[in-house]
């Protein structure tokens, strides 16, 4: 009993230890930061739902004003909000060379989809394929899409309407996450691969229900 007890105040002492590490990380280079909860750091309001994370984002910006960069923690990874207008041009354009690398959200191993999309590739790699893909958004190829876009837009309303004749009242209840996603999807669906598809009308559209598939995150993934 008294070796089992001894073992947990070791633990505690190293845990106490390795968070204080950890969390001391801005106040050793005197960056203004919020206040962490141990294993969590700035998270907490987010994880329990009490703020989005743009609420929170916000909330840190505003803390500080006269910051040119504030800390925060990502459970006890360090995080850095820069607030200062010239240095985020430094950073996106003089500096560039030394940025440029995104974070890993999905591993390509776990997810070889979305792990191989263009915020996920890295070095070399990334260059290929921004410069693949950077044709297909100039002013003229964007002129060009207008047209498709607005005519899912005309859907839209068509689509609004006639639910409005159906139902019989001058309201209607709608799912407005659920309406922009498909109004999304069928965006996507005619500007990138040409097809007509008409989700909005048909909620059992089989594009739709394969982009949702692929979109849809799991707890594994996320981890």
């Amino acid at each position: 009993m008294i070796l089992y007890l001894i073992w947990g105040a070791v633990f505690v002492v190293a845990m106490l230890l390795y968070f204080r590490q950890a969390y001391t990380h801005f106040k050793k280079r005197g960056v203004k930061t919020d206040s962490v909860v141990p294993f969590f750091g700035s998270m907490l309001p987010t994880l329990t739902g009490k703020e989005h994370m743009a609420e929170t984002l916000d909330r840190l910006y505003k803390a500080f004003p006269n910051e040119r960069f504030v800390g925060r923690f990502e459970f006890t990874k360090p995080m850095l909000i820069v607030r200062d207008l010239e240095l985020v041009k430094k950073i996106t354009i003089k500096d560039f060379e030394h940025f440029l690398d995104h974070r890993v959200f999905i591993d390509e191993k776990k997810d070889p989809l979305f792990g191989r999309n263009l915020l996920s590739l890295k070095g070399q790699e990334w260059k290929d394929m921004r410069s693949t893909l950077s044709p297909a958004f100039t002013s003229s190829k964007m002129k060009l899409m207008l047209p498709f876009m607005a005519e899912v837009g005309d859907q839209l309303v068509h689509t609004l309407k006639d639910s409005i004749k159906k139902s019989n009242t001058p309201y209607l209840d709608l799912d407005t996450k659920d309406l922009c996603t498909r109004y999304a999807n069928d965006v996507i669906a005619t500007c990138t691969f040409g097809l007509k598809v008409d989700s909005l009308s048909d909620p059992d559209n089989n594009f739709y229900k394969q982009g949702l598939i692929a979109a849809t995150f799991k707890f594994k993934q996320l981890l």
